[in-house]
């Protein structure tokens, strides 16, 4: 009888325990559609709201916030999986269509770069149905393999921003969108594929690649592929691909290729296409744009991802007597003056040649090369090669 109350009792002070942990953790606030609730974040404390949504249930968040702020959005499943993220301060709402049943969340937060730690705030609305801006207008559509994907762009007025939508339909049934800012005709999505009759004979050839291969990213359904450009010089183009399955959710595969071009040059061997871009990294690194060294990058799909194939841009190696050449021509335009930080005060980009090595299957020569070019008489090395390295790691090569 003792043991039978002493476990009793147990058990109640085990419950107390488990019941005061779960008020301490409260749950996000669930919204109902065309709700508007207030915010606010600092470094310390974010916001998050969540949405219950039914398989390609429609999402659309609105948030009012200063134009210089440094408030960041994501959109994540009951996993914690992360759909979608952004800038709030770039853009001022967010769309989203679940790709499965569920309760999504929506977070709020600082940039965690932000010099500026306080508190700042602003309202978010949550709608669960989408409805055409006004001056919404399609520029181009597509069908493919029993879907809908239009372009639609909304221009801007003297006080209302444009935006610039890819709505991806099958029937009557959302499967998916895109969404961003637009302010100008060459902004925004377009078809990739797309190409003049007078175009040069090299154009039609890639756009023939891109039109008649109707699985490019290989992973077994038809895709449309689409580019996207945000403005701005030497910068800002995406690449998305739309994968159409013929059930289930929709996906959309993002190539970020920044500076450069995406283009088709062949067939994969595993499937899809191969494609050609340039590294980014080092844009502007210690060098003007101009003089900043861009290889050329080869890209394949993998798992849904597009990552260099290395191996098919390796090439053989120089000789020795050729790298002494160079070596001895690009030191004569490197002062002696100590390399201290990054700046733009090189003449010439003598590192394009290591970088060269390096995507083209010989990072030993290339540091050979580099102890071969640098001035014995000018301090900095190891920051210079620190810096290089780590440049390195942030591009296609570190990425592998």
């Amino acid at each position: 009888m003792k043991t039978h109350v002493l476990i009793l009792m147990i058990a109640g002070l085990l419950g107390l325990v488990f019941a005061s942990a779960a008020v301490g953790q409260e749950a996000d606030p669930l919204l109902a559609p065309g709700t508007t609730v207030p915010f606010s974040v600092d470094g310390e404390r974010s916001a998050a709201f969540s949405v219950d949504l039914a398989e390609d249930g429609f999402a659309e968040f609105k948030w009012t916030a200063s134009d210089d702020s440094d408030i960041f959005f994501e959109i994540a499943d009951s996993s914690g999986k992360v759909e979608q993220k952004g800038d709030s301060g770039w853009l001022k709402s967010a769309y989203f269509v679940a790709p499965k049943p569920g309760v999504y969340t929506i977070k709020l937060f600082l940039d965690p770069r932000a010099k500026e730690k306080k508190a700042q705030s602003g309202t978010l609305t949550y709608a669960n149905t989408f409805t055409m801006p006004p001056r919404g207008k399609v520029k181009a559509s597509r069908n493919v393999a029993g879907y809908k994907v239009e372009l639609v762009d909304v221009p801007d007025t003297d006080n209302t921003p444009g935006d610039s939508f890819v709505i991806v339909k099958k029937g009557s049934v959302m499967k998916n969108i895109l969404h961003s800012d637009f302010s100008s005709p060459i902004m925004g999505y377009s078809f990739s594929g797309s190409v003049e009759k007078n175009a040069p004979a090299s154009e039609k050839r890639v756009a023939a690649l891109i039109n008649n291969t109707l699985d490019k990213t290989g992973d077994g359904n038809p895709d449309v592929m689409l580019e996207y450009y945000s403005g701005g010089a030497h910068c800002c183009t995406t690449y998305y691909f739309i994968e159409l399955p013929k059930s289930g959710p929709v996906a959309i595969r993002e190539v970020d290729t920044g500076n450069a071009g995406m283009v088709p040059i062949g067939k994969a061997p595993n499937g899809g296409l191969r494609f050609e871009t340039n590294e980014n990294a080092f844009a502007y690194w210690n060098m003007s744009f101009a003089g900043s060294p861009m290889p050329s990058v080869i890209l394949e799909f993998k798992n849904g991802v597009a990552e260099p194939n290395f191996a098919a841009m390796k090439k053989p190696a120089p000789t020795m007597a050729v790298l002494k050449r160079k070596a001895a021509a690009a030191r004569k335009k490197i002062s002696n003056a100590p390399y201290t930080e990054e700046s733009m005060d090189f003449e010439d980009a003598f590192w394009s040649e290591m970088i060269d090595l390096i995507y083209t299957g010989h990072e030993d020569l290339a540091w050979k090369y580099f102890d071969m070019v640098w001035p014995k008489t000018k301090p900095g090395k190891e920051k210079f090669l620190a810096d290089f390295k780590a440049t390195l790691a942030n591009g296609y090569y570190g990425s592998r």
